[in-house]
């Protein structure tokens, strides 16, 4: 699995749990819709959590075809936090994304423990701080904790957590998000 940032992707290479969390959760709808996108070759599996509506597939399609990337999404939605577990051990082995794990803030050690006991690379995303709510075990368990945050004119990683790297931060114009690239002084106006 990818995010399709470079840099990014180059911190998190050897990492098999990585989660990111952002109190913008249209922010957050935007990059895992990407990274759902530029992991679906051939497919990839995905776990929709306590979600009104859940994964916008137009969205994820308009995103391949930006990236030029053909593929399959498995989606799977747990309605109840009873269902997390089962469903994260149902999906198997290979890579998942799973979007709001903890939506029900409740039933935390199950969950978490489902999560460490699967076989491929996890991509958790959170729709809210991490540091302050969810399950503290979640935050130990994963490899990689990332914050997403908007800025004025851009789109900030930052590195809360990782067993090789200080905290970095990296910072992307928001146009990159969409697989657009700024010409010279285009950034600027």
């Amino acid at each position: 699995m990818l995010t399709g940032f470079a840099e990014l992707d180059d911190l998190i290479a050897k990492d098999e749990w990585v989660e990111f969390y952002s109190e913008d959760s249209d922010l957050l709808e935007e990059f895992y819709s990407r990274v759902i996108a530029l992991s679906s070759n051939p497919f990839i599996k995905v776990l929709v959590v306590s979600e009104r509506g859940g994964l916008d597939p137009w969205k994820v399609k308009t995103f391949q075809r930006a990236f030029g990337v053909e593929g399959r999404v498995l989606v799977r939605r747990a309605f109840k936090a009873e269902d997390v577990p089962p469903s994260v051990i149902a999906m198997g082995e290979g890579d998942l994304v799973v979007v709001n794990p903890y939506g029900f803030f409740r039933l935390y050690s199950h969950v978490v423990g489902s999560m460490r006991a699967r076989r491929g690379r996890t991509f958790v995303f959170s729709p809210f701080d991490r540091e302050r709510r969810g399950s503290v075990f979640g935050l130990h368990s994963a490899h990689s904790v990332i914050e997403v945050r908007r800025t004025y004119r851009g789109l900030r990683f930052r590195l809360v957590k990782s067993p090789s790297h200080a905290e970095v931060e990296l910072v992307y114009p928001i146009q990159s998000l969409f697989g657009r690239s700024s010409v010279g002084l285009e950034a600027w106006l």
